[in-house]
């Protein structure tokens, strides 16, 4: 794959470079070097203008004034040399001209670079006369050549030069294409890893593609780390399925055992027999019913069907009727501390479902800790924005790899030995349900050595859900 790129942007880049080439010297073939007027200049024009505005006068020569405003305006200069090429007419301030020539200093005038002249003889009654017509270089300019006819046509061999030229394209294609096929290759090879599974890319490299090698490679990790939260979570779905199974399996047991007796009619039960086999039989049927409600009301948080019925309540005597009935229900071993920062605060939640939260997260502090666990409960009404409620226990706490994962579906975690029946959707029912008040939960391990969970309702949260 590397070459086929190499060799597709070295063919592209050889082909527009040589195009390139060939419509250069094709336009300088037929245009630049081939148009004699770039290259020939022709003064007989100015010459005729000046021959027909000069004349002689008692053998002096002269021009009128047309023939000076012919000279200004065009920038030229004008010396008229007799037969002894002695000056006899200048116009137009000349530096370092003659007034005597030699025909060696005629050569050396026409050939310094620092002015154009030309040469012309002029007759006039039969009196023959030299015209030195002076002209600004940066107007027309002239640059004599000597040369061997043999060496020159030795260095423009033209196959020589196709061939030189033809290796410096192909070192140059060669050059641009390894830089620009070299970061793609990379990129190529990158997605081609991605698609099969593979997380494992290079390091980005420097160039202007780097930016896009650092997202394949953030996206990469993403990948990585979400493969790793999925089988994760299969397999503790894989364990929830069983267990809950095991926990619907177990009751439905005893609800047939016990209703198979209720039935024989060759066992005659007496009436608190058949008082407690009928507690017990509800007791199953109350506690699979409950399995199924958790089923149910995680799969219609999870999709949004669950429509919030929000009052306005004072949110710490709500917290402090709840740990009440919390207390109420548990050991007498257990202990609870509850502190706010004001004795009133105000906020509009759905009090059935905000009661099921605190229910699940005193019960998992309760049940999945040794009896005589602390349980502080702190309310602050110090954000604008939210009001902060933190669950804190000095239980056994939870290992630093389950934190992450406390809140998902199907999860039951390792951190305790006490066998507890549940759906084991406690915690994710919880944070399903303060999401949907537009707040955030979080978990993590309390200074008090056991497990500090942190709450934050949204104050808004008719205007959020509005």
């Amino acid at each position: 794959m590397k070459v086929k790129i190499m060799v597709h942007y070295a063919l592209s880049f050889f082909i527009a470079a040589l195009f390139l080439v060939v419509v250069n010297v094709l336009y300088m073939q037929s245009t630049v070097y081939k148009d004699d007027e770039l290259y020939n200049f022709d003064p007989q024009g100015y010459f005729e203008e000046i021959s027909n505005n000069l004349t002689l006068d008692e053998d002096t020569i002269k021009g009128d004034s047309d023939l000076e405003s012919y000279l200004k305006s065009n920038k030229l200069g004008l010396q008229v040399l007799n037969e002894d090429l002695v000056s006899i007419y200048e116009k137009n301030h000349l530096n370092g001209i003659l007034k005597n020539y030699t025909p060696q200093d005629l050569i050396e005038v026409y050939e310094d670079d620092s002015k154009t002249t030309f040469i012309k003889t002029l007759e006039v009654e039969n009196n023959v006369y030299t015209l030195l017509l002076f002209m600004d270089p940066a107007l027309v300019s002239r640059t004599l050549y000597s040369y061997d006819s043999q060496k020159v046509q030795s260095a423009y061999n033209p196959m020589w030069l196709i061939g030189m030229n033809l290796i410096l394209l192909l070192l140059i294609s060669y050059m641009y294409t390894y830089s620009i096929s070299r970061p793609i290759h990379r990129i190529n090879a990158g997605i081609l890893k991605l698609s099969h599974g593979d997380y494992e890319l290079e390091n980005p490299s420097k160039g202007i593609y780097k930016d896009i090698e650092i997202a394949m490679t953030d996206l990469a990790k993403a990948l990585k780390e979400a493969d790793q939260v999925q089988a994760l979570t299969e397999s503790s779905r894989q364990a929830w399925i069983s267990n809950l199974s095991h926990d619907i399996k177990t009751p439905l047991t005893s609800i047939i055992g016990y209703g198979e007796l209720l039935g024989d009619p060759e066992d005659r039960l007496t009436d608190e027999e058949m008082i407690d086999y009928r507690n017990i039989i509800t007791e199953k049927g109350s506690y699979i019913e409950m399995l199924l409600e958790d089923l149910n009301l995680t799969t219609r948080l999870k999709h949004g069907q669950v429509p919030l019925k929000l009052e306005k309540v004072n949110l710490v005597s709500e917290v402090k009727n709840l740990l009440i009935d919390s207390l109420n229900d548990t050991s007498d071993i257990n202990q609870v501390e509850f502190t706010q920062t004001n004795e009133s605060i105000d906020i509009h939640i759905d009090r059935r479902l905000f009661k099921r939260v605190f229910i699940n997260l005193m019960h998992n502090a309760f049940v999945h800790n040794p009896q005589g666990v602390l349980v502080k409960v702190h309310m602050e009404d110090q954000d604008s924005e939210y009001i902060k409620i933190i669950f804190e226990d000095n239980g056994v706490g939870i290992p630093e790899e389950e934190l992450k994962t406390i809140f998902t579906r199907y999860y039951r975690g390792s951190h305790t030995k006490i066998k507890t029946e549940g759906s084991g959707l406690g915690l994710a029912i919880s944070k399903d349900i303060i999401e949907a008040h537009g707040g955030r939960i979080s978990a993590e391990n309390s200074s008090l050595g056991g497990l500090k969970i942190t709450i934050d309702l949204r104050r808004k949260i008719h205007e959020t859900l509005s």
